[in-house]
């Protein structure tokens, strides 16, 4: 995805309203939005994990929750919804999928998502997995974005999905099995609030400054002395 378009992306999520700015409240919960990472079982197996880790601090997100868990049958019915609205999106999504590639449908959304959910689960408590909380400015999507698609085979290059499996949704239909894509991100501040609170106690999460918070998320780090200073040098320089 291009930069303009991901930006538009995510001014789509959190809109301003026209002609005003941002309060220093919101600017904070922006820049301090966590969201949940699991990488599952194949990614675990493969040896990911620093790989993985790797591209999400590059990118500027700040680990503050991670630990390894073999997820039991209770914590995965607790992580994947059974509700019906969730069983008809993730149905819909996989439909969505399974167009894209020419696959036949012969059941409702609903039907294919109770399946899916089954294959999750089933994939997900397969071994270890490691659970991460990452903390940054629009975490949610940036995560999503640096992850990548369901389909591996859709995914960008350049994303998480894209550089590291070659699995496909076509062969995982045709296994009778979940697609192994490395990784699950919350898809949104209400799944990412209810899935920390499921896999993390309070007492697992930590606050703490890094050098990379001043540089992305001081507003005032441009203005600093420092800053100051070298704007000076540069004009000095000219002078000459």
């Amino acid at each position: 995805m291009r930069a303009a378009e991901r930006f538009g992306t995510l001014c789509s999520k959190y809109p301003m309203p026209r002609g005003s700015k941002p309060k220093a409240f919101d600017a904070h919960h922006l820049k301090t939005q966590r969201t949940l990472v699991l990488i599952k079982p194949d990614g675990v197996q493969r040896g990911l994990i620093g790989d993985v880790l790797h591209r999400f601090e590059r990118a500027g997100l700040k680990l503050v929750g991670l630990k390894m868990v073999w997820p039991s049958g209770a914590l995965v019915e607790r992580h994947y919804p059974k509700d019906r609205a969730y069983l008809l999106s993730i149905g819909e999504k996989a439909m969505k999928g399974m167009e894209k590639l020419g696959l036949p449908i012969t059941k409702t959304a609903l039907e294919i998502g109770t399946w899916v959910r089954a294959q999750l689960g089933r994939y997900l408590s397969i071994g270890p997995v490691v659970t991460v909380v990452l903390q940054g400015t629009n975490a949610i999507a940036n995560v999503r974005q640096l992850v990548g698609t369901t389909d591996p085979l859709l995914a960008d290059v350049g994303s998480i999905r894209g550089d590291l499996t070659i699995d496909t949704m076509e062969l995982a239909n045709y296994e009778g099995r979940s697609v192994r894509n490395l990784i699950h991100a919350s898809s949104d501040l209400d799944e990412a609030n209810r899935e920390i609170r499921l896999w993390f106690r309070p007492d697992e999460l930590h606050t703490y400054d890094t050098v990379v918070d001043k540089v992305l998320h001081d507003a005032e780090w441009d203005r600093s002395p420092e800053a100051s200073r070298g704007a000076e040098r540069d004009q000095s320089r000219r002078r000459r």
